[in-house]
């Protein structure tokens, strides 16, 4: 039971590196990890219950939702929804969980414990006041990089479209490559999203049409665990 335990601990933890190094920078990895092990602090069996995946998609995004990570104005960027593709996991399950560990480690934009160094948060709430009638109020235009920010609702939903995924291989493309290429990434396209194609360009090239949604990239990607194939890019092209 014990070895069980730390190995869906070690998992976990595997699972948020792996996409701080892939998709964030040095210092997510940091805030992750630190969270990561408050967490085991608050109860060395919080993560008895739940999926690997679940806790992972809930830890990135507890740190990213006080560090603007969905706020298209910094850098890095992602949404909930590209994080909750990359771990395969729900965004109202993902959501729910991170805002439990929030309230459980008191994770809030008040809190500097678990914000980035470079993070420009203290300048914006030094920025609010509070009006004779109860309302919070900027004194000024919040800036970022010399440029004005005015915050927007978060975008709808993305819905299905016409894409084209461009693969590199490390080695020649042999055609068992490209019917593992379309099982793999035909396992992770939703009711709603539909397997197109798959072209061989040249020997280390391939693409695949589909009609879906763009992070379907990033899932198939992290399917690509044996290395051979690396996602170069995603592109919105319909198909000819």
């Amino acid at each position: 039971m014990e070895n069980t335990r730390h190995s869906k601990q070690d998992k976990i933890s595997s699972l948020v590196s792996g996409f701080c190094q892939n998709h964030l920078d040095d210092e997510y990895q940091r805030l992750c990890a630190d969270l990561f092990n408050g967490l085991l602090e608050y109860d060395p069996e919080v993560f008895k219950r739940g999926k690997e995946e679940i806790w992972s998609a809930a830890i990135v995004w507890a740190i990213g939702s006080v560090n603007f990570l969905g706020d298209k104005f910094f850098e890095p960027y992602a949404s909930l929804s590209d994080v909750c593709e990359y771990f395969n996991a729900s965004t109202s399950t993902v959501g729910q969980k991170a805002s439990k560990i929030r309230d459980w480690l008191d994770i809030d934009f008040f809190n500097d414990k678990f914000q980035r160094n470079d993070s420009q948060i203290s300048n914006l709430l030094g920025n609010l006041t509070m009006t004779e009638d109860g309302f919070i109020v900027q004194v000024k235009p919040f800036k970022v990089e010399n440029k004005e920010v005015e915050f927007e609702e978060e975008d709808e939903e993305e819905l299905p479209d016409n894409y084209i995924i461009i693969l590199e291989s490390r080695y020649p493309v042999k055609n068992a490559d490209v019917y593992q290429l379309e099982y793999l990434f035909k396992s992770v396209l939703e009711k709603d999203e539909k397997f197109q194609k798959i072209q061989i360009v040249d020997e280390k090239q391939i693409h695949i049409y589909f009609h879906g949604r763009s992070a379907k990239a990033l899932l198939l990607e992290n399917k690509l665990s044996y290395g051979k194939f690396k996602v170069m890019n995603v592109a919105n092209q319909p198909l000819s």
